[in-house]
């Protein structure tokens, strides 16, 4: 057709006002699709205490609004989270800060959006000589995933407080938290490395059986001493950056909803403790007791850069693959 709508005898103005409408439809409807829940979003947390606040979010209806329907359950292991991300079926998730760190520095458009806390490592044990790093020397300290954050963490402090992890410490290693908080409480070892709540659970095992144990040293503690920071950036929330773009409400609901969700933790243990029972296949009168030892702490990954970026060397330093090889660039972190 000749002429468009000027064979229909439209004038300039006509035109002008007709093509206004069909931009104020067109924006309007935008609009309704901007605003539209997104729907079929699985987050997943990471097997940590510190993901409380963020299956607190899901479980009140935080995100309800931008994310129909949102589900949250446990990731087992490193391998399950990264074929999810790497898939594109994953693009929200609570996570050790490093992981993150090396799917974006391998390519994959993933950001940091905050950290949910500073650091859950403690040295356990039944030795009542120890009491700092320098106790441990010569001395046989039982640890596990080897060659990841929690040993990463604990070689890094030994160094600061002036010993060599590998000729001072006589390190040994199982495969996960729970096994050597199992192999501590059954005196099966003296000492070990462990995280929050498998480090509560193996204190309140032994004493059933009539030993005692205690968290000699917080690694948290140690470094912050000596980094000059609020603990450790361990644990912290991904997100894909199409979720960015996509659904920006999902965004803006984790913005207000997570830290009131760390108050409402800190203040309810109780009723964190069932609701971690719940989602997180945590025991409940476990949790309870250990989080007061979770350091739970929210803070966007932005404001939080400079510990980020220190945590990352040293990372880098005892073990390049693990952020293949550097700390990731600036668009990295993520405000909250």
């Amino acid at each position: 057709m000749q002429g468009g709508l000027e064979s229909h005898g439209c004038g300039p103005t006509r035109r002008a006002a007709l093509a206004g409408g069909l931009a104020a439809l067109v924006a309007s409807a935008a609009g309704r699709s901007a605003a539209r829940p997104l729907e079929g979003l699985e987050i997943l947390a990471a097997p940590t205490g510190a993901s409380i606040s963020l299956a607190r979010v899901v479980d009140s209806g935080g995100l309800a609004a931008a994310a129909l329907g949102a589900t949250l359950r446990p990731w087992r292991d490193n391998d399950e989270l990264r074929a999810g991300v790497v898939s594109g079926r994953t693009r929200l998730f609570s996570t050790p800060t490093h992981v993150p760190a090396n799917l974006a520095n391998r390519g994959l458009p993933i950001r940091l959006l905050c950290l949910l806390g500073a650091g859950h490592l403690y040295v356990v044990t039944a030795d009542d000589s120890i009491t700092s790093f320098k106790d441990l020397a010569g001395k046989p300290v039982l640890g596990f995933f080897r060659n990841d954050m929690p040993d990463l963490v604990f070689r890094a402090c030994a160094r600061m407080e002036g010993l060599d992890p590998d000729k001072d410490i006589q390190l040994s290693y199982v495969q996960g938290g729970m096994e050597a908080a199992q192999f501590l409480a059954a005196g099966k070892t003296e000492t070990a490395i462990l995280s929050e709540p498998p480090a509560t659970a193996a204190i309140m095992l032994a004493g059933k059986q009539g030993r005692t144990l205690r968290r000699a040293i917080s690694l948290q503690e140690v470094w912050g001493r000596h980094r000059h920071t609020a603990g450790i950036p361990m644990v912290g929330v991904a997100v894909h950056a199409g979720l960015v773009e996509a659904a920006p409400g999902v965004l803006d609901a984790l913005r207000t909803g997570l830290p009131q969700a760390k108050d409402w933790a800190l203040a309810n243990p109780g009723d964190a403790a069932a609701l971690a029972e719940k989602t997180l296949q945590m025991r409940a009168p476990i949790f309870e007791k250990a989080l007061p030892f979770m350091n739970l702490d929210i803070r966007s990954a932005r404001a939080a850069k400079a510990d980020l970026v220190g945590f990352y060397e040293t990372i880098v330093e005892f073990s390049p693959d693990a952020l293949a090889g550097k700390v990731p660039p600036d668009d990295f972190y993520l405000d909250l």
